[in-house]
């Protein structure tokens, strides 16, 4: 226990306002959507302030992909703010890291082929619905490709810069992703459901 409490001290540094900094977008970024897209479900806000759904989708849209490169770059500024861990200097572990990179960036875009541009920024809560449920790669392979392969695309480069402090917010993403697809899920099969679609 003294011993890995030590070692957690020694490569993680809590002080660092980075660190927090980087844990607040993580954290807000998937509140953000979910609250906006709820809204604009119940009471078509952001439809009504850019004169259509569409246009709406393509706003909330521009704002994810921006707050997704916001939160990308506190994530770097905090894993080089932190010292490095010495024990993922090796080798296989940059092998592992560049792995997971590629990995999880080949499911990040081919999710996007697969649902489209609507699909996969929304647009089931602006009323624009896909005509039935994706079954193509990666969706045939594993369920919310694009939240793991997110998670990957962070633990892949904590690996890589060899950062303690990034592992755990690869793990905060995966978590956060996690509770986020708790929300998700059942609300966007309610959306179907309503519209005796089947997704």
């Amino acid at each position: 226990m003294g011993r890995l409490g030590e070692e957690v001290e020694t490569f993680v540094r809590f002080d660092d306002k980075n660190l927090w900094i980087s844990m607040a977008t993580i954290i807000f970024n998937p509140l953000f959507w979910n609250v906006v897209a709820r809204l604009e479900y119940r009471h078509h806000i952001v439809s009504s302030l850019f004169g259509g759904p569409r246009k709406g989708c393509v706003f909330l849209a521009l704002t994810i992909v921006g707050l997704g490169f916001f939160r990308d770059w506190w994530f770097k500024v905090a894993c080089d703010s932190q010292p490095e861990w010495p024990f993922l200097y090796d080798n296989n572990f940059l092998f592992l890291g560049y792995s997971c990179i590629l990995i999880g960036s080949m499911l990040v875009f081919s999710s996007y082929w697969a649902l489209g541009f609507y699909g996969t920024f929304l647009g089931d809560y602006f009323g624009i619905l896909m005509d039935s449920k994706v079954t193509d790669f990666p969706f045939n392979v594993i369920d919310n490709p694009m939240y793991w392969g997110s998670t990957l695309i962070f633990g892949g480069t904590a690996i890589v810069k060899a950062s303690q402090a990034g592992l755990l917010l690869a793990c905060l993403v995966g978590v956060i992703y996690k509770i986020a697809l708790l929300f998700e899920g059942p609300f966007t099969r309610d959306i179907y459901r309503q519209s005796n679609k089947t997704v």
